[in-house]
């Protein structure tokens, strides 16, 4: 099964312990920074059961990623972007609060109705935002279950740079000769390796 170019799949404690080569996850380009990413995957049908039940049941795994400083600056300039949107629907809603009449002023009525509408604006557009940044910008992770008889669960790295995965896989490769063992430092989509015992 051969994945697509932007994928590689890692060990969790690849992940943990941040072991990877000084390549830009996002750009390819020589790394010069890392940067944590938290992975969670849940179970397709628990998003039928709501959003505590999605918590509740997902996998999750975090480490850090190697990325330039421009990669990093992008990341953050888009996810502050929406987040910042989520005080300032606050902000709104309290000028609102101070605005509005104590009697019939037609202007501070029209004047406080802007207000509340701009903070629900504010916040739905950060928090669509925050999600789809989360799910269509940057690096993001699949975390698979852990399947019985196998040592630990593996991570498919999504919307990685070929680069990225490139380097990864030669040093997967490099282990796998040092020691003899392929499937101990190859994990390959839908495949683990056996507990070496």
């Amino acid at each position: 099964m051969i994945s697509p170019p932007d994928r590689v799949t890692i060990w969790q404690s690849q992940l943990t312990a941040n072991d990877f080569p000084p390549v830009c996850a996002m750009s390819g380009q020589p790394a010069e920074t890392w940067h944590k990413f938290r992975f969670a995957t849940a179970p397709p049908w628990a998003f039928l059961l709501g959003a505590i039940v999605v918590a509740a049941l997902s996998r999750r795994a975090s480490g850090y990623l190697p990325l330039t400083r421009a990669s990093l600056k992008k990341l953050r300039l888009v996810t502050w972007t929406f987040v910042g949107l989520l005080p300032l629907a606050v902000v709104f809603w309290v000028t609102a609060a101070l605005v509005a009449p104590s009697d019939s002023d037609p202007t501070r009525s029209a004047i406080t109705g802007i207000l509340v509408l701009m903070g629900f604006i504010s916040l739905i557009v950060g928090l669509i935002g925050v999600i789809l940044r989360a799910r269509f910008y940057g690096p993001t992770g699949k975390v698979m279950e852990q399947q019985p008889g196998y040592y630990e669960p593996v991570i498919e790295l999504q919307r990685v740079h070929p680069n990225f995965v490139a380097a990864v896989r030669q040093r997967q490769q490099e282990r796998a000769a040092q020691h003899g063992s392929p499937a101990q430092f190859q994990p390959q989509p839908g495949q683990y390796p056996y507990q070496p015992g």
